[in-house]
């Protein structure tokens, strides 16, 4: 384990590569017959909180990652097993379901529906069919913990997971490293400037410096050399999302503190990117622990303009795949 005093769970941890991933469900996820409200009643009647929907497919890493490292933390899977039901369904699946509000469909377009875009995805409904929650992406197990006590608390009824969980942190920080890049532009305050006739899409890095999980993607994605690369391609930003001081000069010509702007994009992790267009408009996110080569595929899929064809961005991947395209970091 790591010998340096301020690690975490996820620091012996590494996502693996895309595409290379097999998922195997755990025993204890329900058999469901695929209508929800069956699912849903069956749950409440067994006096649990309701059910969770775990949208995955089976290449991906992030949702092998959050099976092996988070759901299969014992005391994580007492709660969920004591408080839910919680159904697989890959977001390619051509089989039907039936949603809470009897609509019958393919799980793929029910993916859709549900916006889940990115896997993991994960929806809790409560008893009277109301969507409690949705994640996206992977939680390793102190972060998933918390959204737990999100819904046990009864905070969900009262503020937003993102201000939940920034507000609960108890992630005491290291030391923040100075990490130095060339690629991250100097001067990100004066973004209308920057950004008034763009011939790049950019990122926007919101850190929380110190974070172990900030750490974590410094050393392992924004630090790696195939990334470096790879964001010659865009205006890069890095903003302190504790900032209420500097004063930010947005593309559509607003004002903003950056913590203002990561409250107004209601971002939920400790370290997350946001992705723009040319026309400066979002166009995909990545909030919560990010391995390279997703951080690289975003990279791919916002540059080609992927999102044009396809607004879920597992759909261009499984396009990539399917042509070979993808490449191999």
């Amino acid at each position: 384990s790591s010998t340096h005093a301020r690690s975490d769970a996820m620091d012996d941890y590494t996502i693996g590569s895309h595409g290379s991933a097999h998922i195997v469900y755990p025993e204890w996820f329900t058999k469901s017959f695929m209508d929800l409200r069956d699912d849903l009643s069956e749950s409440v009647s067994a006096g649990k909180k309701g059910i969770i929907i775990f949208f995955s497919f089976d290449r991906c890493a992030h949702c092998k990652a959050f099976i092996e490292k988070t759901l299969s933390d014992p005391a994580i899977r007492n709660r969920i097993q004591k408080s839910y039901d919680i159904i697989s369904m890959d977001i390619f699946s051509n089989a039907e379901v039936t949603d809470l509000k009897g609509n019958v469909m393919t799980i793929s377009q029910f993916a859709e529906t549900s916006k889940a875009r990115l896997t993991p995805t994960l929806i809790f409904y409560g008893p009277d069919k109301t969507r409690l929650v949705k994640i996206v992406g992977f939680y390793p197990p102190e972060k998933f913990n918390r959204v737990l006590d999100y819904i046990d608390t009864g905070s969900y009824k009262k503020i937003r997971l993102s201000k939940y969980l920034n507000k609960s942190n108890p992630n005491k920080k290291s030391n923040p490293v100075n990490f130095r890049y060339q690629y991250f532009l100097a001067a990100p305050s004066k973004l209308r400037s920057i950004r008034k006739d763009a011939k790049k899409p950019m990122f926007v890095v919101f850190d929380n410096p110190g974070c172990s999980a900030c750490n974590r993607f410094h050393k392992r994605v924004l630090q790696n050399t195939v990334i470096t690369k790879a964001a010659k391609e865009y205006d890069a930003i890095i903003l302190d999302r504790n900032d209420t001081k500097t004063e930010v000069l947005l593309p559509d010509g607003r004002t903003l503190s950056p913590s203002g702007w990561d409250k107004e994009l209601q971002l939920s992790y400790d370290i997350s990117v946001v992705f723009f267009d040319e026309q400066n408009k979002e166009v995909h996110r990545l909030d919560s622990e990010t391995g390279r080569d997703r951080m690289m595929n975003s990279m791919l899929y916002v540059r080609d303009k992927g999102y044009e064809r396809h607004e879920q961005f597992l759909h261009w991947i499984r396009e990539q795949l399917q042509k070979g395209t993808l490449p191999k970091y």
